[in-house]
């Protein structure tokens, strides 16, 4: 027990580097996979958070007459809904100086309202007949409030505003407002009212999130895109006419905001969704009589909750996509690098195989180096993925007021390529080692025979084999000799570039193409970062492998007097040469990367891309490469001559 404790501490010093390969591989793959995953979990949970703190209504009702909702309409709301209905009015103004026309009464009414002090763009204003602290549902919060002076005249109104954003104009508190309304009768005459509006208060609207981008539901654009609104205002019952005068300003009450019972789904979810719209078809079977007089809206409508939903979906499609192929490059690596290491540990295993330990015993060792390297790398990924999704969901706070960073916990993504690259990891090391146990030991004490020499695919081609010069003979033979490292290294460089062009591709067009947000763009770079760290970390792994596999070789060139340049020049022309086809062929490779990506985000295309996307990313692939070489120079020219000449024989 004593000499199995040894060889087991001595592995560890030995492989020290392949652990900590190991560690990194399986820490970027899962940092990435599960920060992605909990970064749209913590969205998910954060819009929960705002739709049940806040009551955010479940379906809303407009009225489009200018009298509101009848008597016998609001009678059949309340019976439906009771006390999870709220009736007010809202009003929406094109610009600042504004003409509506309305028949009534057999009479054309035209109406021109001017205001004063107020943007040119779209208004919406808000009517309720209770002050703010009571409004029920889409609470409402009031974020600064001024008093009232003693001396201002009844006749001037009470009006709050919304906050403002970079969308939204920002208005003083204590500032006034003026409306100047004309309303032509016709041949009855005109008649002319004069408003001044006392800013009181400043208020925060959940259902106006969206902070760089808020539509109007009633104007569209030339383009006929909904237009932006500029300006937010509240008038409520808590008005400065003592007589209630406020309500010779509200119109007709036209909103019905109505809630549902709230059950355990996520808002916006598949059964939130089918609820609602359940309950809106059968809310316009009740007023289909009227037909467009009367129009049903649900909350995945409302443009900021939708728009912020929308956004967690695309980084879940992102997520997943990604996922699936730094999964594939990390397995690939991991595997690699434990497949080497048993067939380093040739001697070791025969050595304890003579010494009368089974094959249960002998493969415990590097089971467990495995489970090691791969819980430290998953222990550290967890929280390089929690690091990740505060990180995205910070990015939004561009876009959207948000709530805190969620505390709720989610490891979905986590545990699910944790698992898969664990299992597959002791898997491989179990079925390889497997297969050296059941070798003879006096086999294993035996080197290898290195794989006989054979033309390869080049030197049938006399016209261009003779143009090389013998280093670069030699290393193509070395390249395409060992046929599987050759393919494994160039696929997973493959793959590797893929992933980095993928980051650019979608960097590019949220930055360039105009079609993302300042998110959005946070998260592109987020990407970007982790498939240049994956690339970076297979480059380095693959290499050290390299290098580690042919020590003797190594010492025999220095012995046959090469210098150290000259030998370090000799593995650096092979992972040039193999690096160089990975990259080539990981452009194809993330064009189809690109494609699913576009196709999931529901914008960008190939042909949008700039021409520089396409040159950077392989120029980052041989940047890595080019790095790597340089920190691995010294293990090559530290090579010691004596120990790796040494015949195990």
């Amino acid at each position: 027990m004593k000499t199995y404790l040894k060889t087991f501490l001595r592995m560890f010093a030995r492989h020290k580097a392949r652990l900590v390969s190991i560690i990194l591989m399986v820490l970027v793959s899962v940092g990435f996979s599960a920060g992605i995953g909990m970064a749209t979990d913590k969205m998910d949970y954060a819009l929960d958070a705002v739709y049940r703190d806040e009551n955010l209504y479940d379906l809303l009702i407009k009225s489009t007459r200018t009298d509101g909702f009848t008597d016998e309409e609001r009678a059949l709301l309340s019976s439906r809904y009771g006390e999870h209905l709220l009736l007010s009015s809202s009003l929406e103004f094109e610009e600042a100086a504004t003409e509506t026309t309305a028949e009534m009464f057999g009479l054309t009414i035209t109406t021109r309202m001017t205001f004063e002090g107020v943007g040119n763009g779209v208004s919406k204003v808000y009517f309720y007949d209770m002050p703010p602290s009571d409004v029920p549902i889409d609470k409402l919060e009031v974020l600064e409030e001024a008093e009232r002076p003693d001396d201002l005249p009844d006749s001037v109104y009470d009006v709050y505003v919304e906050r403002e954003t970079p969308q939204l104009k920002g208005y003083a508190l204590g500032s006034t407002l003026k409306a100047s309304v004309v309303i032509d009768l016709g041949a009855l005459g005109t008649q002319t009212n004069e408003y001044s509006f006392f800013v009181r208060g400043i208020i925060e609207n959940p259902v106006h999130m969206a902070t760089r981008k808020d539509i109007s539901l009633q104007f569209t654009d030339d383009a006929g895109e909904q237009k932006q609104l500029e300006s937010i205002f509240y008038l409520f019952e808590q008005g400065p006419a003592a007589d209630g005068g406020m309500g010779r300003l509200s119109p007709p009450a036209n909103d019905a905001y109505i809630t549902l019972e709230r059950d355990g789904a996520l808002v916006l979810s598949g059964s939130y969704l089918d609820r609602i719209r359940t309950e809106k078809a059968e809310l316009e079977a009740l007023f289909s009589p009227l037909g467009d007089a009367v129009k049903v809206l649900t909350l995945d409508d409302c443009f900021s909750t939708s728009s912020f939903h929308a956004y967690a979906k695309k980084i879940e499609g992102i997520g997943c996509i990604m996922m699936a192929v730094f999964l594939a490059v990390t397995l690939l690596v991991v595997l690699s690098t434990m497949t080497r290491l048993l067939e380093e540990e040739r001697a070791q295993i025969a050595c304890l195989s003579t010494l009368g330990y089974g094959p249960a015993a002998i493969l415990v060792k590097y089971l467990l180096f495995a489970l090691l390297g791969t819980i430290i790398g998953a222990f550290g990924g967890y929280f390089a993925g929690m690091g990740l999704a505060y990180i995205v969901y910070k990015n939004f706070e561009w876009n959207f007021a948000l709530p805190p960073f969620p505390s709720r916990v989610s490891t979905v993504f986590y545990f699910l390529v944790a698992g898969v690259i664990l299992a597959s990891t002791l898997a491989a090391t179990l079925i390889s080692g497997l297969r050296k146990t059941g070798e003879r030991p006096a086999v294993l004490l035996r080197p290898k025979a290195p794989r006989p020499g054979k033309k390869v695919i080049l030197e049938r081609i006399p016209i261009l084999w003779e143009r090389f010069s013998f280093r670069y003979k030699s290393s193509l033979r070395n390249v395409l000799r060992y046929k599987t490292r050759f393919l494994m290294t160039v696929v997973a460089v493959m793959a590797s570039t893929a992933l980095v062009l993928a980051g650019l591709a979608v960097l590019d067009c949220c930055i360039f193409q105009d079609v993302g947000t300042a998110a959005m763009i946070g998260v592109s770079v987020v990407v970007l970062v982790f498939a240049a760290l994956l690339n970076f970390v297979v480059i380095y792994t693959l290499t050290n492998i390299n290098i580690s596999e042919r020590e003797r070789e190594l010492a025999t060139l220095m012995v046959l007097g090469y210098h150290d340049g000259e030998v370090a020049g000799y593995v650096y022309r092979e992972i040039y040469l193999t690096g160089a086809i990975g990259i080539a062929l990981g452009l194809p490779a993330g064009c189809l990367l690109c494609l699913f990506l576009f196709r999931v985000m529901e914008f960008g295309s190939l042909a949008a891309m700039n021409w520089y996307t396409w040159v950077l990313a392989p120029l980052l692939s041989l940047l890595f490469t080019f790095i790597v070489t340089l920190m691995l120079r010294h293990k090559i020219v530290s090579i010691r001559m004596n120990d790796s000449l040494k015949a195990v024989e």
